[in-house]
């Protein structure tokens, strides 16, 4: 057993409250622990809390990089449309224009939806569906593997085999971008899944918002948010208001963007117990706290009783390290 590789405790970084009816204070019910850092243009640690240099598991917190090693192996006459590259590095709700999108990138290798690498699942914003390949929230990356697959000689079945041209080809790209590959394990959707530290992924955002050949992953999420993610979803938000960012599952966000002056940064939050509620509300605040985004783009999730608010999800002291780091 490798124990240096994979989540460890962390520190508090959210708290959930519910207020007190005779006294009125809000009472902290439970905490969210976890790791988290940002970075800054050269790809320097800002201010970090936790661990964020032992390695974890980021789950779909890589596809913006996944994309990138399919778009590599494509021509220009492939051309993907804007609305098909941003559902490649979607974790989507399953909503009707999502599953259009994915459609029309599996037109451009030929490949039935039926014949999709992903296992049948039920789509998150159409519970009564029956579960199909399609409905899958990984069912764009999977198509544009099917597509760079296809490219590369790689047959259907050898698609998610990390052993593959295709896979072989994402993995070089994710060491290349992320930092070192400690495991590789199989996500929930069949593909390989890797684990990284959170200063790499951070690292690897600042440069997925900035650099040349992060421009058509970018500006495809810029253009389609909803594709990415859907309603509801913080990623979505925040890729509206102009910042490259995507979560994974167990409690991953990476978020990256440019200051004023053109400078790159990266942020790169993981809870320790695989909610993304914390870590969403967390990284919410941090972003305000920074000025990167402007109050009311999303809502946290809110504590409920009867019905009605009676809490909150709030950072705890933690994000100041991360704020007086940014400045």
């Amino acid at each position: 057993m490798n124990s240096s590789v994979g989540v460890s405790v962390g520190v508090p970084l959210a708290e959930v409250t519910r207020r007190d009816e005779v006294g009125g204070d809000e009472v902290v019910e439970s905490l969210h622990l976890g790791h988290a850092v940002l970075t800054g243009a050269d790809g320097e640690v800002l201010a970090a809390v936790g661990e964020p240099d032992r390695p974890l598991f980021v789950r779909s917190a890589a596809k913006p990089f996944q994309a990138r090693a399919c778009l590599e192996t494509l021509t220009a006459e492939d051309a993907l449309t804007t609305a098909e590259l941003a559902v490649g590095w979607a974790s989507h709700r399953g909503e009707p224009g999502h599953l259009e999108a994915v459609r029309s990138l599996l037109a451009r290798s030929g490949t039935a939806p039926e014949d999709l690498t992903t296992p049948p699942a039920v789509p998150q914003a159409d519970p009564s569906a029956a579960p199909s390949r399609l409905g899958h929230n990984c069912s764009g990356k999977h198509a544009l593997f099917a597509l760079a697959g296809q490219r590369l000689g790689v047959p259907r079945d050898r698609l998610l085999d990390r052993d593959s041209p295709l896979q072989r080809r994402i993995l070089d790209r994710l060491a290349a971008d992320l930092g070192p590959v400690a495991a590789v394990a199989v996500d929930g959707c069949g593909a390989p899944a890797v684990a990284v530290a959170l200063t790499g992924l951070a690292r690897g955002f600042a440069r997925a918002a900035s650099a040349d050949d992060y421009r058509p992953i970018r500006e495809a999420g810029f253009a389609h948010p909803g594709l990415v993610g859907g309603e509801g979803r913080l990623e979505s938000a925040l890729l509206g208001a102009g910042l490259v960012a995507k979560v994974g599952a167990e409690g991953v966000y990476g978020v990256g963007w440019t200051t004023a002056d053109g400078s790159p940064r990266g942020f790169a939050v993981k809870a320790t117990d695989g909610s993304t509620r914390g870590v969403a509300a967390f990284t919410l605040a941090l972003l305000e706290m920074l000025g990167v985004v402007g109050p009311g783009i999303w809502t946290p999730e809110t504590p409920l009783g009867g019905g009605v608010p009676v809490g909150s999800i709030r950072p705890t002291a933690a994000i100041e390290v991360l704020v007086d780091g940014a400045n």
